[in-house]
Formats: C-alpha cells, structure tokens, sequence
C-alpha cells in the first residue's frame, strides 16, 4: 500500500510522466488501446451477461486515466467490440449486410461504438465527486460509487434494449456463441424485455462493484493492519464457508435449503465484514460472487439468473456500504481517541500550569511575609523603644501624652501587620498542621468574634494529614478560610461547621471539605465576585473539583482535592 500522498492519482501521474511529447502521448495512447482490446476481447469471450466484466474494467480504466485518454481507450474498446463481433459471427455463421456481419449502420453503432462513451458516464461522475483512486473509503464514497455504476449500468441498458428492438430478438452470447435465441412478438414483448432490461442492468452494476473496490483498495492509504492478515483470515473462514455453500448446493437442490444457505452466508459476510471493515466486505464479495458464478456455471442454482443477480447486488451494494460504514466509524472513533488524549495533555499543561502558578504565588507570599516580618517588625520594635525613651524628655516639655499616643499607634501597625502576615502566610498552619489550624487557629477565632458558633470535625485517618505537602494543606487552608469569611461577611448565621475528610485511594491522597451554615445565603444570588473565583481556581490547580449546594436555611460548599503519590511530600 502506497501512501496518501502517493496514490491520489497515481494511474494518471504514471502515465503523464511518460507522455510529455506528442510523440511519447500518441505511442502510449496506442499501447493504451492495445491493452484495452487485449483484456477486453478474452474477457468478453468467457463471461456471459448476468456477470458483466468488460463493463467494469472499462469503468475502471476511465476512472483512473485522465479524459485526454479517453479517446484511446474508447477506440481500444470499439476495436474489441468489432473484433468481438465477427467472431461472433463466424461462429454463429451470421453474415450481414453491412461490413460483413451486421444488418444496417445502426445495429452496428449499438453494438460496437456507444458502449465505451456510455460507460464514461458514470466515471464523469466519480470524477466531478472528487471520488479518485487513493482516497479514504467510507460509507459516503462507497455509495457515490454505487450511484455512478447504477448510471453507467442504466446508460448500456437503454442501449441494450435498442438493440434488441432493431435486431427483433432476445439472446445471449456465451463463449462466443449466440445461445437462447427468442424473437419478440405481441405476445411476449414487454416480459422478454423487461427480463432482458433488468438482467442487463443488474450485470453492468455487479461487473463494476465488483472491481472498483479493488481498485480502491489497491490505491488506498496504509491501513493500521496489514491487508495480508485480512486474506489469512478470510482463507480460514469464509473459503471454507463457501466451499461448504457449494457442496452443500450439489447434495440438497432444494430451494428451500439453498435459500436458507444463503442467508447464513450473509450473515456470516456481515460478522466478517464487522470484523475486518470494509476491506473485508471487498473480499467476501469477491468470494460470494465466485462461489455463486460456479453455482451458475454448473447448472446447480434453483434460483433463476435474475433472483442471482439481485442476490448479488443487493447483498453486495449492502456489505460493501456497511464495511465502508464500519471504516467510517473507527476511523471516528480513533480520532475522537486522539482528540480527547490532546485534551487531556492540555488539560494537563494547564492544570500544571495553575499548579505552578499557585506554588509561585505561595512562595512569593512567604517572601513577603518575611520582608514585612524583619523590615517592619524591626523598624516597629525600634520605634517605641526611642519612643519609651522619649517620653521623659516630651513630659519635660509639656507633651506627655504625645509618647503615650505614638506608641499605641505603633501598637495598632504591628496588630495590623501581625493580621497581613497571618493572611500571608498562616503561622497556625506550620505551629499546629492543617487540622489544628483550623480548628484553633484564626479561622476560629473569626467565626467567634462574629458571634458565630463553629464546629469543625475530622474524619479519615488522621496521619495522611502529616502526608500533604505544603502547596496542598496552605490551598485547602486558605479555602476553609475564604468560607468562613464568606459566612461571617454575607450569611448572617448563628452556626456553621467545616469537616475535613481524608482517604487514600487508587495512589493518591483525597481531601474532602464540606462546609456548611444556617444563613440566609442563596445560589441564584451569588456572583463570583463573593471568594468564588479564587477557591474555584485553587480547586482547579489542585485537580479538584468544588460544589455548592442550596440548604434550607443555608448553604453548603463541597470540595475535593487530589494529591498523586509522586508529589513532593514535606511533612505537613
């Protein structure tokens, strides 16, 4: 199998490479009409009309080869057909008045000039449908290729049935030879040549179903498995089955029997084709159509050539389309596969860039938490100091409360400052772990000097505490935090209460927050504005995920956090 990039028009580039003069196109154009006769005048010299080969292999020869070809392959065609056509003759001992072995001018144009120009039809079609050889088959190209043989197969049969109208007789051609000779009369005109239309019909549509697929095949880009596994496994299944279907066809004629055989054998193509796809259906259609052409060339079938032929395209035309259909499916499936994996590493990069986003906020918070500390602190520390050292000289000069009202000014910057560090970096959190911290820590104190009545519970195995690492225990403290201070801002409660669950499973840590109260808050009131944002971002860069739910009276807010066993751990 060639690549996709190699084989989407692979006949024609071989050709076009080797016929860039005149003189190069005007030999190839006549070896290409040479070849066309040589296959076409064999092949039609073996087959009869219910399997109609020529037609499909001059369907084939159009559909790849570019239209400036086309007049050559037109007259390799007609050549066979007149070839064909006084072979017929000498051997039927018909001889004509017209170039030997025809009636008139007409029978000979219906019968030798038309057929090639005809076929063309339908490969215009698959032309114009960009339908080439070398492109992904699927349901939709299997069923513009049925389309395109149905015109071309409808195009000879019109022409077919003038024929038989000029010529007054209904036959058929095997081995060169005119067989089954039946004139039409008044009494059986339309019956013989409805029969004649339909068989016509259904054998120009099976001689191109039958070889297009190959084709197709033969030009299709490199499937994921090889097709030689496709024929090992069609040689150990379905030739067996219909050796069987034959054998089975010899021992009991009854039509009956035949009739169900047939059946099983389509629905062992439809489990093969399922299994395989649609190059599946390719060979169990080759091999139906073997294994029915033995049936019709030994005289065994009860069935008439036509019930075969409807048979075979219908249950061709239906295996095919639903192996293309099986193609089209997996084919979606795999790229719905590599879509959902490139959304998964985004995802991935993504949370990994909120993880690293919330580590470096963490860490630049700490950092300034300690510029503060010994900045600030310092520089606090000395002031009153000089100022406790100047309050003599102040009271001296008449001033006495001055020191007394700097120092609580000071007083009042490092409380305020102690409550930034705090919210910067939580001390509770590093002195008591993450449990402590928020049940004695100042998430506590916060809830009790709103007046609010805080129970926080723990359940789970207490030591996978200490197994948290610092970016996770800080990101779940700072959302217990936000909470309550949600609570204690917009709910007017009187009770809430956080528990904390902690788990191991399938190789990560689990955290479970459930905070709830008895306030007067409400979903559909809520905007991002109220903390939201940010526990949903933390959540999020956690791998989490947060809920909030409607109580009556109250809310409840869910949160789940996960930490992988390969994260850092620092004995939180």
């Amino acid at each position: 199998m060639a690549t996709p990039g190699q084989t989407e028009r692979l006949p024609a580039r071989w050709l076009e490479a080797r016929a860039r003069t005149r003189g190069r196109f005007v030999a190839m154009g006549l070896a290409l009409a040479l070849a066309t006769a040589a296959l076409l005048v064999p092949l039609s010299f073996l087959q009869r009309y219910q399997w109609n080969l020529s037609t499909g292999l001059l369907f084939v020869l159009a559909w790849c080869l570019p239209t400036r070809w086309w007049p050559w392959l037109a007259g390799g065609t007609i050549a066979s057909r007149i070839a064909m056509g006084a072979v017929v003759g000498e051997r039927t001992g018909y001889h004509g008045g017209f170039l030997g072995y025809w009636t008139d001018p007409l029978q000979f144009v219906l019968g030798n000039l038309l057929e090639p120009f005809l076929v063309m039809t339908g490969a215009c079609l698959l032309k114009a449908w960009k339908v080439r050889p070398g492109v992904l088959v699927g349901m939709r190209t299997e069923g513009k290729v049925h389309l395109a043989a149905l015109c071309s197969a409808a195009a000879l049969t019109i022409k077919d049935v003038a024929y038989v109208l000029h010529d007054g007789l209904v036959a058929d051609v095997k081995f060169a030879t005119v067989v089954g000779v039946q004139p039409l009369r008044a009494d059986n005109a339309v019956a013989l040549l409805g029969e004649f239309a339909t068989t016509h019909l259904l054998g120009n549509v099976i001689g191109v179903i039958m070889l297009t697929p190959l084709v197709l095949w033969a030009f299709a880009p490199r499937p994921l498995t090889p097709s030689s596994r496709v024929f090992a496994w069609a040689a150990v299944l379905m030739a067996p089955a219909m050796v069987l279907f034959v054998v089975l066809s010899l021992q009991f004629p009854s039509s009956e029997f035949a009739e169900m055989l047939r059946r099983l054998l389509v629905a062992m193509i439809a489990a093969f084709t399922v299994w395989h796809g649609w190059r599946g259906a390719v060979v169990c259609m080759q091999m139906l159509t073997l294994a029915v052409a033995v049936e019709v060339y030994l005289g065994l079938p009860m069935l008439t050539p036509l019930l075969l032929q409807t048979y075979l395209v219908v249950t061709g035309a239906m295996v095919l389309i639903f192996g293309g259909s099986v193609d089209d499916y997996r084919r979606q499936a795999a790229d719905l596969r590599a879509a959902s994996q490139r959304e998964q590493r985004l995802l991935d990069e993504l949370q990994d860039a909120a993880l690293r986003n919330l580590q470096l906020e963490e860490t630049e918070r700490r950092r300034l938490a300690q510029e503060l500390h010994d900045e600030f602190g310092q520089n606090l520390a000395a002031l009153q100091t000089h100022l406790k050292l100047a309050a003599p000289h102040l009271a001296e000069g008449g001033r006495p409360g001055i020191a007394d009202l700097l120092l609580e000014i000071t007083r009042n910057m490092q409380r305020n400052i102690g409550r930034v560090l705090a919210d910067l970096r939580p001390a509770g959190l590093e002195q008591l772990g993450l449990f402590g911290a928020v049940d004695r820590g100042g998430i506590r104190r916060l809830a009790e000097d709103a007046g609010i009545s805080l129970v926080v519970k723990l359940d789970g195995d207490a030591r996978l505490l200490s197994q948290l690492d610092a970016t996770h225990a800080t990101a779940i403290y700072r959302m217990a935090q936000e909470a309550v201070t949600n609570i204690v801002r917009h709910a007017d409660a009187r009770n809430a209460q956080v528990k904390l669950r902690i788990s191991r499973r399938r190789n990560a840590l689990w955290v479970f927050l459930d905070i709830r109260d008895d306030g007067l808050g409400r979903i559909d009131r809520m905007f991002a504005g109220n903390g939201l944002t940010g526990m949903r971002d933390r959540v999020l860069a956690l791998n989490g995920a947060l809920y909030l739910h409607q109580l009556s009276p109250g809310l409840r807010l869910h949160l789940m956090v996960r930490q992988s066993d390969d994260a850092p751990l620092t004995g939180r």
